[in-house]
C-alpha cells in the first residue's frame, strides 16, 4: 500500500488522512498535541477544521476550535468557540447529518470518509457536494477529545458558494471507516 486510501479521490483530504495516520505512530490515534496544521500544504489548510469534544453527562457536543475559510463566507462570524450545532444550519437535516458523524466517529475511536449530496430546489440542475473525513484525536489512547476534520465542497456551477438558501434534501453517497 502506498498510504493513501483508494476511496478518498481528492488529494487534500488523502494528504490530511496520510498525515493523521503517520502521526499515530503505533497508537490507535494520534494525540492533539501530536497535530500540526503547518505541516500540512497550503492547499489543505483552508479545508482543515478542529473540533474540540465536550462531554456533559450523556450529551456529547462538538465546539470549533479551528476553522479553515472553506467554512465561513463574508458577511458571517468566524465560528471558532461556537458549537457545531449553533452554526450549522438545520436545512433538510444538514446538522443533524454532521453531528451524527461526528458523534458515531467519537463513539468509536475511528477515521471516517463520507460524502453527501444536496437536493436543490427544482430548476437547478447541479447538486452541491461534500465529501469529509473525520479524524479523531485522543490524549489517553482511549476516549477521543477532539476532532481533526478536512471537508471539500463541490457546489456546482451556477451556484455562488451560499447554495444552502437552495437546498431541500440530503443524501448521504458515502460513509466507512477508515482502519
Amino acid at each position: 500500500m502506498d498510504g493513501v486510501f483508494r476511496g478518498i479521490d481528492d488529494p487534500r483530504l488523502s494528504q490530511l488522512y496520510v498525515y493523521w495516520r503517520n502521526r499515530k505512530r503505533g497508537k490507535a490515534m494520534p494525540a492533539p498535541e501530536d497535530i500540526h496544521s503547518a505541516d500540512l500544504s497550503p492547499s489543505v489548510q483552508p479545508n482543515l477544521m478542529l473540533l474540540e469534544v465536550v462531554r456533559d453527562g450523556a450529551r456529547t457536543r462538538f465546539r470549533y476550535t479551528k476553522v479553515g475559510k472553506v467554512f465561513w463566507r463574508a458577511g458571517e462570524s468566524e465560528p471558532s468557540g461556537k458549537f457545531v450545532d449553533e452554526v450549522l444550519p438545520a436545512v433538510a437535516g444538514y446538522r443533524e447529518y454532521v453531528l451524527g458523524i461526528y458523534e458515531e466517529m467519537a463513539a468509536c475511536g475511528r477515521p471516517m470518509y463520507t460524502e453527501n449530496l444536496f437536493i436543490l430546489q427544482h430548476g437547478h440542475s447541479d447538486p452541491m457536494a461534500t465529501k469529509r473525513v473525520s479524524l479523531p484525536l485522543s490524549r489517553d489512547g482511549v476516549q477521543v477529545d477532539q476532532v481533526l476534520a478536512g471537508h471539500v465542497f463541490d457546489y456546482g456551477t451556477g451556484n455562488d458558494g451560499d447554495g444552502f438558501a437552495l437546498v431541500t434534501g440530503l443524501t448521504e453517497v458515502a460513509r466507512a471507516f477508515l482502519e
